[in-house]
């Protein structure tokens, strides 16, 4: 009998005598899985919060916003169109750039899949689908061949993945205005050799 309190109070109390209660543990959240939530992926993000439900005023004529749920949505900054707006880059880099972006972006797409048709147990056929990536290539390689290689880290990063200067090592802090100018020089290069 003695044995199976001594056996109850080890599993309520811990096999270690020096184990701290489980109130006291803490955990740590792994450093690489942040979730939706996690750095990464609000990077470029803002919160706006839209009126759901417009309430005019019928004096005044004034529209007032209501928001009784709180609903927000997310937007993303294309940092492309944010430093167009600043005055960073000339409109001949911005379009030189969003030909860049969209050819990179085209190859990210994957082959859609039309779920209106009946589904058939066949062999598939890739070579439609690898001609439609051949093609999606091609013109992604058509364009990049025209960037230096001094320009392809910060043309990757803005033009392609939407992230911000600062993203790149070499251009945070004091040095950020350096890799301003060195942004606004590779769109007119990539602009004047795409023309």
């Amino acid at each position: 009998m003695a044995s199976k309190s001594r056996r109850r109070t080890k599993l309520k109390n811990g096999t270690n005598p020096k184990a701290q209660p489980r109130a006291l543990v803490s955990v740590n959240a792994s450093p690489w899985d942040m979730g939706a939530t996690g750095p990464a992926n609000r990077a470029r993000e803002s919160r706006v919060e839209d009126g759901v439900d417009p309430e005019v005023d019928p004096d005044t004529g004034e529209v007032k916003h209501r928001n009784p749920n709180g609903v927000k949505r997310r937007v993303f900054y294309d940092m492309l169109d944010v430093y167009h707006r600043r005055g960073w880059i000339t409109k001949r880099g911005f379009n030189a750039a969003s030909a860049l972006r969209d050819a990179w972006q085209r190859t990210e797409q994957g082959q859609g899949n039309d779920w209106s048709k009946e589904r058939v147990d066949s062999s598939p056929k890739p070579d439609a689908a690898v001609a439609v990536q051949i093609d999606r290539m091609s013109a992604l390689i058509g364009i990049t061949r025209h960037i230096p290689p001094e320009d392809h880290s910060i043309l990757l990063t803005v033009a392609c993945e939407g992230q911000a200067i600062g993203r790149l090592r070499q251009y945070r802090g004091m040095n950020h205005d350096k890799g301003r100018r060195h942004l606004h020089d590779a769109l007119e290069r990539l602009a004047n050799r795409i023309s």
